[in-house]
């Protein structure tokens, strides 16, 4: 795809600042980027099926440009990992950690992020996560740029109710670590669901 095309496809997903730097990054490789609908478990992944097929990056289109330009890098980092080490293993260890801090430092000298963003992606550097949900504060900062604010489990009561995405209604329990153990209402079945989870609460029969 011409810088063009590219340029032309992702300015509606992600700042313009920072579209040269991204083509300049995936020009080189054999890889397809998939703009996809929302999926409820991950925002963005890396996928390689064959030595002579092209690799696969997909991000979720519904994201705000910030989170989906901070999802993006965090899959070219994958890309660029497998490139070194052409292993999946250990997908976000050192040698991913160590590529995607620098891909966010470039990102960042573009100008593409707010001023505001900067402390919290700073700290993310320093500390990468696996994903960035895991990442509470790189979250928070993130999900003030939605174009409706969503309310996610942790913010509720102990014993609400509430919807996830998928339509399951679930009743709060307990806080285990980053997850609360919740009572799925039909089964009577109980799960671990991350409190970063965005829900829907409902009013109790």
């Amino acid at each position: 795809m011409s810088r063009e095309l590219f340029g032309k496809k992702m300015r509606s997903y992600m700042p313009e600042q920072a579209i040269d730097l991204v083509y300049s990054w995936l020009e080189p490789h054999n890889i397809r980027l998939k703009i996809t609908k929302p999926r409820r478990s991950k925002l963005g992944d890396f996928r390689v099926k064959g030595k002579k097929e092209p690799a696969i990056i997909s991000v979720n289109g519904n994201l705000n440009p910030y989170s989906f330009l901070v999802t993006l890098t965090h899959e070219v980092a994958h890309l660029k990992d497998y490139d070194e080490r052409k292993t999946l293993r250990e997908a976000h260890g050192n040698s991913w950690k160590r590529i995607y801090s620098k891909l966010l430092v470039e990102v960042i000298e573009t100008g593409a992020f707010p001023a505001d963003l900067y402390p919290a992606l700073q700290r993310h550097i320093n500390n990468p996560k696996a994903a960035s949900c895991s990442d509470a504060t790189l979250l928070d900062a993130l999900r003030q740029y939605d174009d409706e604010p969503k309310v996610r489990l942790k913010e509720i009561a102990d014993g609400a109710q509430f919807l996830l995405t998928n339509g399951m209604r679930f009743q709060r329990g307990d806080l285990r670590r980053t997850r609360y153990k919740c009572q799925e209402l039909d089964s009577k079945k109980w799960y671990l669901v991350h409190g970063e989870a965005e829900v829907i609460i409902v009013e109790m029969d």
